[in-house]
C-alpha cells in the first residue's frame, strides 16, 4: 500500500510476474514498464510487469476499500494470533488436504506453493493429510513452523536494495536452502529417502514419504 500527503492510497498486488522497483529517474527504462510515481528526492518508483497480472487500485480518503480483497485476507504468519487453536479452530472441519488450506489465503496470507511444502517438511506431515485428521500436536508445530520456515526464507533470501535493482526485482529462489521443494527425484537432506512429488488440487507437491508418513 502506497500512502500519499493527502491520505489517499494505492493498493496493489503484484501477482505472478510484477515486479516494484525504486531507481533513479536516469535509470533506462525497463521495457514492460507501466506504471512511474515520482518521488520527492529524485527517485522513481517503477512497475514492470512482462504478462500484466497485477492489479491497482486508487483508494480515496476516508474511501472503504471494497475492491482489492485485502480485507478479506487472512492474518500475517507473523501475527501472534496465529496459533495452534487458529489453526485449528479455521481448518480442522474441512475435508481438504493440508497443503490446499495452507495456500488458502483467507486463513493465513502470504504462504504460497513453495513454502508450504517446506512448511509441512518441517512439521513433518503428509501434505495429503486431511485437515479433519490433523492431531492437535501437529496443528501445534504448524503454529511454530510457519513463521520459522518463512523467518529462515528472509534471511536465505536476504539482499541489498542494490542487489535487487541490479536483478531488475526479478523472483530470486536460493534454491540450495530448499529441503524439497523442486528437489523431487532427490535424496532427502535428512533421511536420505527418495523424494516424491505429486499433484494435490492442480498444485505440485514434493515430500519425503519417510518423513511425512
Amino acid at each position: 500500500m502506497i500512502y500519499f500527503t493527502d491520505e489517499s492510497r494505492l493498493t496493489l498486488h503484484l501477482r505472478m510476474t510484477g515486479q516494484l522497483l525504486v531507481m533513479p529517474k536516469d535509470y533506462p527504462v525497463e521495457k514492460h514498464t507501466h506504471l512511474i510515481l515520482d518521488l520527492s528526492d529524485s527517485q522513481q518508483i517503477r512497475y514492470i510487469d512482462v504478462r500484466r497480472f497485477g492489479r491497482f487500485w486508487f483508494i480515496h480518503k476516508d474511501e472503504t476499500d471494497r475492491v482489492s480483497g485485502i480485507t478479506k485476507l487472512g492474518i500475517e504468519p507473523f501475527d501472534k494470533g496465529l496459533t495452534a487453536e487458529y489453526l485449528k479452530q479455521s481448518l480442522n472441519k474441512r475435508k481438504k488436504s493440508i497443503k490446499e488450506a495452507l495456500l488458502d489465503q483467507a486463513v493465513v496470507t502470504g504462504i504460497g506453493n513453495i513454502y508450504s511444502d517446506e512448511i509441512l517438511f518441517a512439521a513433518r506431515i503428509y501434505p495429503g493429510t486431511l485437515c479433519i485428521g490433523i492431531k492437535d500436536s501437529q496443528w501445534k508445530k504448524l503454529a511454530r513452523m510457519i513463521p520459522a520456515v518463512l523467518n529462515k526464507a528472509i534471511d536465505d533470501n536476504r539482499m541489498t536494495p542494490e542487489e535487487y535493482l541490479a536483478g531488475r526485482g526479478k523472483e530470486y529462489r536460493n534454491t540450495p536452502y530448499f529441503y524439497v521443494y523442486g528437489r523431487d527425484g532427490e535424496a532427502c537432506k535428512v533421511c536420505g529417502e527418495k523424494l516424491l512429488k505429486m499433484v494435490i488440487a492442480g498444485r505440485s507437491c514434493v515430500y519425503c514419504p519417510k518423513c511425512q508418513k
